[in-house]
């Protein structure tokens, strides 16, 4: 989950005008089209206050909510609007490559953490520290995995690379067995006990190349690349020279698909998993080895049983079936340990592959249901205390255990309404602590992982599919617990921040996979009617999760296209703001005409959902979008304009892929398809002109031509300063060439002459040919019609 900018108010989605920064200016309303009656003022208003209505979603009236959802059928009950315009704040964020701290690191110290890791230590320029986990695999570990590996194909390439290089990049799916493969390739190069790994950064690789310290002398370092960064050529090099002054080898993980990058193809190894036959077949054999077992009836076994044991296990038909569902190696490892206690008859297969999943669910049963007589006596509310813990811990995992405390409270009180009436239980103010709400049988917890030294400290799952296993249990297995466990998940939707906030809706979109029609008209639906664009943000997130479930797509599609044709304003900015998740990623064609359709309607004139829906699926659907945005730029109703020339400047704040990761996005090839540059300058001239998006867009020229001349390297964590660009000033000066004319020449030049003073570009497109050739260049700037 990425961290967003804490909403300071409830709207999310609605478009505002940006006026001089001392000074800001409300958003201009469309002017009405010819032959149509004013619309009314929307409902929803910046600083209005109003008593909130008790009995809404999201009031902190437990029992009262409780009742309404259980007459799931009773219309929606909105609540009062109360936040300020937010749906630009993503796009109010600096333009990723423009100016912005040197994203200098200073090592602070190492501690040691256990018999083979070290804790580094790493403060960032903010003041911020952050530790990652550097961890060495043992000689055991690396036999034991020569023992079970399967060589993959081009290993032996692949390592010849290492050797040359010094650093690879292992390009394959995560849960593939590639970390596997990648520390095989250092213990060839360095030997069995200098294998590291740097466990879960939280920074990127660019910081790190950077970071001195973080290689050890003649050993070898795994990392692996975020999912969000996409490897470049000047990183590699970095940790390169890293790696000669060292002596020291680094493989990379990259989970990202082929890249058409000429200059990372020396660097680059394709990874390709084994065949899951293989990987069965040699841990199965492994661990045949391990408990001596016969497979045979032999009378005097000495493993020659085993052969023909685990080939009857891979031509079966229920084991291949389980091992097409699941391919990976460490869900195919988890099928061979099934299988190595399977007594060989057929009938007793289904008890054998059974215990997978049921293994799992079975112990966080036991540990939400298990109870001590001695502290119940003690503290009568540590059991239902330890539960709500248990269940917030799951659901928030990876957030800060702060949300997990203030999380697991209000639970509690919810459940303790529900039971007594009473919000507030009393409770001992020093309980067993974190330790203790997750204990198990055994002095262990099934739910943590082990403690890394983090700060600030999160919820650590020891496997995150236990999340899942967590839900179901609840839902399944506690009847009462389903509307105290929806109503808490409101609660968080509407009263917490931002990141808890989609975790919740998320978690409300799983739940809806179980029981769509309870959770839908219960709580969606009341969700997407509600005045707050939170709730309304809330509702596209659930419903995102819950379309990865194929069953209840079709309905999905069904809801949202009645949203769509009610006459409901908040119920269409619901449905736009759904078209932005995966229902709209599935059909583009009908997603285009349906937005088409929202676009048209007056309601949504000061709103961004319908931009940001567009943004989103640029990527999915290029030409099809961009075909959109150009037929709406040369629509009569004005509001259609405005609309594309919202969806021209989102997308304009999009940074290009490789090999052109420092252009903007609508420069460059995405699917194939490069925007045509007559269309591109219609486009700016729309929204350069139109009052309602003047100021932003201006704002984004600004940021275009410092790309230009900043030339930076966009990253993650901010742009790398390099060389002036002058491929792309030259594409800039020839676009906004064409652009700048008309009513634009006189405004264009009181800009770009202000500009000029910092940037090339613009300096260019003040002289000849540019617009400084029309009307004089000596004059005194114009200032802005």
């Amino acid at each position: 989950m990425t961290t967003d900018t804490p909403a300071t108010g409830d709207e999310e989605n609605t478009a505002a005008n940006d006026g001089p920064r001392d000074h800001p200016v409300a958003e201009e309303k469309s002017s009405p089209d010819p032959g149509e009656a004013a619309a009314p003022a929307p409902a929803e208003q910046p600083g209005r206050s109003p008593a909130p209505d008790p009995s809404g979603p999201g009031r902190g009236d437990t029992r009262n909510r409780m009742d309404q959802l259980r007459a799931s059928g009773a219309k929606p009950d909105p609540g009062d609007s109360g936040g300020k315009d937010e749906s630009w704040r993503h796009a109010d964020d600096p333009l990723r490559g423009g100016t912005g701290p040197d994203p200098v690191f200073s090592n602070v110290g190492q501690t040691v953490y256990g018999d083979h890791a070290v804790l580094i230590n790493i403060q960032l320029p903010d003041g911020r520290r952050i530790t990652l986990l550097r961890s060495q695999r043992t000689r055991a570990e690396l036999l034991e995995t020569d023992h079970t590996s399967v060589m993959v194909d081009g290993f032996g390439d692949a390592l010849k690379r290492l050797r040359d290089k010094r650093v690879v990049v292992l390009r394959g799916g995560v849960g593939t067995g590639r970390r596997t493969t990648a520390e095989l390739m250092l213990r060839h190069v360095v030997g069995l006990d200098r294998v590291v790994g740097i466990e879960d950064p939280e920074v990127t690789l660019t910081q790190l190349a950077r970071q001195e310290g973080l290689l050890l002398k003649d050993h070898g370092t795994v990392l692996e690349l975020p999912a969000s960064e996409a490897v470049t050529i000047g990183t590699l090099r970095a940790f390169e020279l890293l790696a000669r002054t060292d002596s020291a080898y680094v493989v990379i993980l990259d989970g990202h698909g082929y890249t058409a990058d000429p200059t990372l193809t020396q660097h680059t190894v394709d990874y390709t998993p084994p065949p899951p036959e293989n990987v069965l077949r040699r841990h199965l054999r492994r661990l045949l080895l391990r408990q001596r077992g016969c497979a045979g009836n032999c009378a005097a076994c000495i493993g020659d049983c085993w052969g023909e044991f685990i080939e009857r296990c891979v031509a079966h038909d229920g084991i291949a079936t389980e091992l097409a569902a699941h391919p990976r190696p460490r869900q195919t490892v988890e099928l061979a340990q099934s299988l190595a206690g399977w007594s060989g008859v057929d009938e007793e297969l289904g008890i054998a592959l059974g215990g997978l999943r049921r293994r799992r669910r079975d112990v966080v049963a036991r540990l939400l249901k298990q109870d001590s007589a001695e502290k119940a006596l003690e503290d009568p509310q540590a059991a239902p205390r330890r539960q709500a813990f248990q269940i917030a811990y799951a659901a928030l995992h990876d957030l800060p255990l702060a949300d997990v405390f203030d999380a697991s409270e209000l639970l509690l009180g919810i459940l303790q309404a529900v039971e007594s009436g009473a919000e507030r239980p009393l409770r001992v103010v020093f309980d067993g602590g974190v330790d203790q709400m997750l204990h198990a049988w055994g002095g262990e917890s099934p739910l943590a992982a082990a403690e890394t030294g983090e700060q600030p400290r999160r919820a650590r799952l020891a496997d995150p599919r236990l999340l899942f296993d967590v839900l179901d249990v609840v839902w399944h297995d506690f009847d009462g617990v389903r509307l105290p466990l929806l109503v808490w998940l409101e609660e968080l939707v509407f009263t917490r921040r931002d990141e808890v906030r989609r975790r919740a809706a998320q978690i409300t979109g799983w739940l809806a996979t179980y029981d769509f029609d309870e959770v839908c008209n219960g709580m969606l639906r009341q969700w997407a009617a509600d005045e707050r664009g939170t709730g309304r943000q809330a509702a596209a997130w659930a419903l995102h999760v819950a379309a990865y479930d194929d069953r209840l797509v079709a309905r999905i599609q069904g809801r949202v296209l009645g949203w769509v044709r009610s006459a409901n304003p908040m119920l269409h900015d619901t449905a736009a703001r759904v078209y932005s998740t995966r229902i709209g990623r599935l059909a583009p064609a009908d997603t285009l005409r349906e937005l088409r359709t929202l676009a048209s309607r007056d309601d949504l004139n000061g709103s961004a959902s319908v931009a940001r829906a567009l943004t989103d699926l640029y990527p999915v659907a290029p030409e099809e979008t961009w075909r959109t945005l150009v037929d709406w730029n040369d629509e009569k109703l004005h509001r259609l304009r405005v609309h594309a020339a919202r969806g021209m400047t989102l997308l304009g704040r999009l940074a290009g892929r490789a090999p052109h990761e420092g252009w903007p996005l609508l420069l460059t090839a995405v699917e194939g398809f490069t925007p045509e540059p007559t269309e591109l300058a219609g486009l700016w001239r729309g929204a350069l002109g139109d009052p309602t998006t003047a100021p932003r867009a201006w704002k984004l020229l600004h940021a275009w031509l410092q790309l230009a001349d900043e030339g930076p390297v966009l990253a993650d964590e901010g742009p790398v300063l390099a060389d002036e660009d002058p491929v792309l000033g030259d594409q800039l000066v020839a676009l906004f060439s064409e652009v700048f004319v008309g009513r634009l020449v006189g405004r264009s030049r009181f800009y770009l002459r202000d500009w000029s003073r910092q940037s090339a570009t613009a300096r260019r497109l003040l002289a000849p040919p540019g617009i400084a050739a029309v009307g004089g260049a000596t004059t005194a700037p114009s200032q802005p019609t």
